[in-house]
């Protein structure tokens, strides 16, 4: 049965990289529609908003095309395919999940730029860059899980015992569920960013620094999930204890993933909450921002509870 999931795992990257890049694109389309109802005047504007988002959204269904068709075209033999389709599920989870989330939460940046043009047109190109920084930040997760994929698959060939599929497994595991909860919590972000500036277009100045420091600590969670990953491929399996070693690194992987989620969500609602006021009382940027910086530093903790007791489930055994 689970030698099934080696022919198989071809598909699983594009398919759910199509179902993200779908839903995402859908959702900008809808919004467009509504910007340029709303301001027949501004449609030039918003119509190229809406592209270059639908295009950045697109790359997440080109990594995942780029991987299944590598996967496709892929001849080498491994020693065993039951212990190689582990592996490969590890390459589905990687990019797939990646892949997924990334293609619908990285159209809310451009869902809320073509409404925000609509409010303020003059001010269009102020807010399409703050749209592609955006939506750029929501796209790292994407290419780590193509990353870790790519590491994972050079990997496949050699593997010839249970806890190294175990292992392969794992690092694609941490990456993609570990991509859930920040990219959420970026594309809230990212969405009350823009929206704020269509508010008022002159909390520019004080929300786009806002945006960097806030985005780099809501992105901390996904690159301590990378790191596990990483070490989690690094790990030496023992023949004598192959087994176990394989469920400790399981553990890990769900251990640092599980923690990044809630955290990465929490803190883009509550950097969404501050840019939102910002946007509304330009004047208290100064109090809003130290407010805002102190809880994202200690929502950011539990991510690094996890990121700790992973390191210690990869070296305990």
């Amino acid at each position: 049965m689970i030698t099934m999931l080696y022919p198989l795992s071809i598909a699983f990257p594009i398919a759910l990289a199509a179902v993200g890049t779908g839903i995402g694109q859908g959702l900008i389309a809808i919004k467009s529609f509504e910007g340029v109802s709303r301001q027949p005047h501004a449609s030039t504007e918003i119509n190229k908003i809406a592209l270059l988002g639908m295009m950045l959204t697109e790359t997440s269904a080109i990594l995942g095309l780029v991987i299944s068709i590598f996967l496709l075209v892929d001849t080498t033999t491994p020693l065993s395919y039951e212990f190689a389709s582990l592996a490969r599920l590890g390459i589905g989870c990687a990019i797939g999940l990646t892949s997924l989330i990334a293609g619908i939460t990285s159209s809310f940046p451009a869902q809320a730029a073509c409404m925000s043009v609509a409010r303020q047109p003059f001010f269009s190109s102020k807010i399409l860059q703050l749209m592609l920084i955006t939506q750029t930040v929501i796209m790292t997760p994407n290419i780590f899980g193509f990353l870790i994929a790519l590491l994972i698959h050079a990997q496949v060939p050699t593997i010839d015992n249970y806890g190294q599929g175990l292992q392969l497994l794992a690092a694609g595991i941490c990456i993609g569920l570990g991509s859930i909860g920040p990219c959420i919590g970026l594309s809230s972000f990212a969405y009350a960013a823009c929206t704020a500036i269509g508010i008022n277009r002159k909390s520019y100045t004080k929300i786009m620094p806002f945006t960097f420091i806030c985005e780099g600590i809501i992105e901390t969670p996904v690159i301590f999930a990378l790191l596990i990953s990483l070490l989690i491929l690094n790990t030496h399996i023992r023949p004598e204890q192959a087994t176990i070693q394989g469920i400790a690194l399981i553990s890990a992987a769900f251990c640092m993933s599980l923690s990044t989620i809630g955290t990465g969500i929490s803190a883009g609602k509550v950097g969404a909450s501050a840019c939102l006021q910002i946007g509304n009382n330009p004047d208290h940027y100064s109090m809003i921002s130290k407010i805002g910086l102190l809880g994202l530093a200690m929502i950011d903790t539990f991510a690094i509870y996890g990121f700790i007791v992973s390191i210690i489930l990869i070296y305990a055994i």
